[in-house]
């Protein structure tokens, strides 16, 4: 086998990079991009622009005209490139103000095509500089390494087009007659610098790997063992960006790449971030919609992303001769909604406290780059609900000392003033905090305990178990017996009273092997599943209203995948048939307790059922995670 056709992709995926780039192109002569802002180095693409016209000018062949788009694929590309780009400026901005000596940064760019967001970094790190150091040159602009990874066939297309436009000097790492190298997974197809104002800009590390993604599945160390071939440090700041890629690679590659970046590439670093931009989706594709089944009635919305879902899959079997949905891995969007991909990627290791995700018409809208089309348009609804089916996920190795968030994720600016911003939700940790919970369980319900005699039964029955302050040390008894049982405890933790406004717990009631289910709840094919259940929710009188029953629900929400994983994984490595994993979260509440049972439902849980105990129980479940 030759090493273009070991890296080669289907045609229908490799033809998107010249689309791509072609359409982006489009969206710029259409004049969507040129408008100006309060801040205009925020808001200028013209570097970006021109080096994006230049690769258009040294693809092989002769020069081929500009493809004129849609006027609504010019939008939709359009608030891409508003999106995308200003995230790599605001991180490096972010980047070069908070670090006084930056010796080096990475970017990487997954998936890259022909764009020339990765060439674009050496010009907005030099501004940056300039920005706060006052000026820009070899001996103090910090080094940069730009990591390009694509597959074979279009890492060949961009080699060519980037040394005929004279944007880059590279030698080729690659020896078609070196029979080891023909055998690896990876090659750096071109190591090289940088060109900038026709200077060779030896700050500028570029390099050009050609892989496939889909053998990520194979062997989950693949992307970290190409970058490391080129020198990589994950310590140094870094930016990974990837556009319209993980839905294309194979749900489990996908699953991989998420793993990799959580545990090696991003691993902890509070200056490294993750970004991609990905379909938002249903996952059943390449079936249509049956308008006379009264029963499957769909909105307007929930329409189109099932309609713009096969649009993907169409698009991949154009000319391969098959039917709709024939190929089960061919498209794989990220998650249907943003609560499925926030799942997914903390089931995979990320934290919680270090994600964002945000649809892309919710992004554009507060960026300041703002669109306004100079070409006729009409189409403002079906646009909408077009970036509605986009995702933007932002993903950090740790910003938990971020104090310049907002700037850099602008649609998170309302959320930063929380109300309860003092109260911190942390494992509880010793045997004094025992006793306060004990005080806060017993008192929040003294009221009902009259009226309801089962209530009083409860709240005694948990004082004299799970939550008894018998510790015979300065550890916490009740994290003890959680932990034993393989669960947990956290606390709402007012940080300037040290008063316990809050608590909860969770472990596992129920580890089992059998039939998964479709998205109405019947079996189908062997699943591993764990459940989780919920105990011993409460927050003080005083404080609710403040998000606070959410944020302890995140806790466990958190905690429940990330254990869930474990577990999983090991049943599946014993049992290899057995594909399927589902995490669920389980809730039993007596239904006179109406703001808990309030605030169940509003973080996404269903009532399953209701039985008689004393008084009315409701019981609750939400599935956290399910994989395909």
């Amino acid at each position: 086998m030759s090493m273009g056709d070991r890296f080669a992709i289907p045609k229908s995926i490799s033809k998107t990079a010249i689309d791509s780039l072609h359409a982006k192109l489009s969206a710029v002569d259409a004049g969507w991009l040129s408008s100006t802002c309060s801040n205009s180095s925020s808001c200028c693409l013209d570097g970006y622009t021109q080096l994006l016209e230049q690769i258009h000018d040294g693809i092989d062949g002769p020069p081929s005209r500009r493809r004129r788009q849609t006027p609504l694929v010019n939008a939709g590309y359009a608030a891409r490139m508003a999106v995308m780009p200003f995230l790599l400026e605001e991180w490096i901005d972010s980047t070069i103000s908070q670090l006084e000596k930056v010796e080096g940064i990475n970017v990487v760019v997954l998936g890259c095509g022909l764009d020339a967001i990765g060439l674009w970094s050496r010009n907005v790190l030099d501004d940056a500089f300039k920005k706060y150091h006052g000026h820009a040159g070899n001996n103090q602009s910090p080094r940069l390494k730009v990591v390009e990874v694509d597959a074979w066939e279009n890492c060949m297309l961009k080699q060519h087009a980037l040394e005929r436009s004279g944007m880059l000097q590279s030698r080729q790492m690659f020896n078609t007659e070196d029979d080891n190298a023909k055998e690896s997974s990876f090659c750096v197809l071109v190591e090289g610098t940088i060109n900038k104002a026709t200077v060779t800009d030896d700050l500028s590390e570029y390099h050009l790997i050609a892989m496939d993604f889909r053998d990520i599945c194979k062997d989950s160390s693949l992307l970290k063992k190409a970058l490391d071939s080129t020198g990589f440090d994950p310590l140094q700041p870094t930016i990974i960006l990837s556009e319209l890629v993980l839905a294309y690679i194979g749900y489990e590659s996908t699953n991989a790449i998420l793993q990799t970046m959580a545990k090696d590439l991003l691993c902890g670093n509070e200056r490294s971030m993750f970004v991609c931009l990905e379909p938002m989706l249903p996952t059943q594709t390449g079936q249509q919609h049956d308008s006379t089944n009264t029963k499957q009635l769909l909105s307007v919305k929930e329409s189109y992303a099932r309609d713009y879902a096969n649009q993907f899959l169409g698009k991949l079997n154009r000319g391969t001769g098959s039917c709709s949905g024939a190929d089960d891995d061919a498209f794989h969007p990220l998650g249907s909604n943003l609560d499925a991909i926030i799942a997914r990627f903390i089931y995979f290791g990320f934290s919680m406290s270090n994600l964002d995700a945000v649809a892309l018409r919710k992004a554009v809208a507060k960026v300041p780059r703002r669109l306004r089309a100079k070409e006729p348009f009409d189409e403002h609804a079906a646009l909408s609900l077009n970036l509605d089916c986009y995702a933007v996920v932002c993903a950090f190795g740790d910003r938990t000392n971020d104090s310049n968030l907002g700037g850099l994720l602008p649609w998170l600016v309302q959320s930063l003033h929380n109300s309860s911003s003092t109260i911190k939700i942390t494992a509880i940790a010793d045997s004094s905090q025992d006793t306060l919970v004990g005080d806060l369980y017993s008192r929040i319900y003294a009221h009902l305990y009259n009226k309801y005699p089962a209530i009083r039964k409860m709240v005694k029955s948990a004082l004299k178990t799970d939550l008894l302050a018998d510790s015979t040390d300065d550890s916490s008894a009740i994290q003890n017996r959680f932990r034993a049982k393989g669960g947990g405890f956290w606390i709402a933790l007012d940080v300037e009273s040290s008063e316990i406004v809050g608590c909860v717990g969770v472990r596992p009631c129920k580890i089992k092997e059998c039939d998964d289910e479709d998205d109405k709840g019947k079996p189908m094919s062997g699943c591993s599943v764990v459940e989780y259940e919920v105990q011993r929710l409460a927050v003080d009188e005083t404080h609710r209203g403040k998000g606070i029953g959410k944020r302890l629900l995140n806790a466990v929400y958190e905690y429940s995948l990330q254990q869930g994983s474990v577990v999983l994984n090991d049943m599946r490595t014993v049992k290899k048939k057995r594909k399927g994993v589902s995490v669920k979260l389980l809730a039993v509440t007596p239904e006179v307790l109406v703001n808990a049972n309030n605030l169940y439902n509003a973080f996404g849980f269903t009532k399953e059922e209701s039985f008689e105990g004393g008084l009315t129980m409701n019981v609750y479940c939400k599935t956290c995670y399910k994989s395909r």
